[in-house]
């Protein structure tokens, strides 16, 4: 094991991470490293920059490995190698919105005719939501 992976573990244990969180963290110190063949301190912030687009456009990496990877690289530079660095806020992947999904009338018949369970299930929550929101939550019998 390098040197500096050893300090990375190191210093994360220090900060009380999790056995998790180093696996995670040191993978993508790893991956860096593997991607350019050299020892991750010696990675300019250039190509930290060209790495987070080809993680993002051409490996597809979703956002949430990019934030790992990204947190990983950050605690790296910023607390092993004491190194400041200003590309973090280029490269932090947008947060995706999107909507729930919606069942039309006749979804939900259909949903309600294959599992006839799930009708006194629905009525029951029903019942209570009403109760809750528009009873001002005042005790009352939820009957089937």
């Amino acid at each position: 094991m390098s040197t500096l992976r050893e300090r990375m573990i190191q210093d994360m244990q220090l900060r009380g991470f999790s056995p998790r969180t180093h696996e995670s963290y040191v993978r993508a110190v790893r991956k860096l490293a593997e991607h350019y063949h050299k020892s991750p301190d010696l990675v300019t912030d250039e190509e930290l920059r060209d790495y987070f687009l080809y993680r993002t456009n051409v490996s597809r990496w979703s956002r949430v490995a990019c934030t790992i990877a990204l947190c990983g690289i950050k605690f790296f530079y910023e607390n092993t190698l004491r190194r400041d660095w200003t590309t973090i806020g280029l490269v932090k992947p947008k947060r995706v919105k999107s909507l729930p999904s919606v069942l039309s009338i006749d979804e939900v018949r259909r949903t309600l005719v294959i599992y006839p369970a799930l009708k006194v299930f629905t009525g029951k929550g029903f019942a209570w939501c009403f109760n809750r929101c528009y009873r001002g939550g005042q005790k009352s019998e939820v009957r089937n």
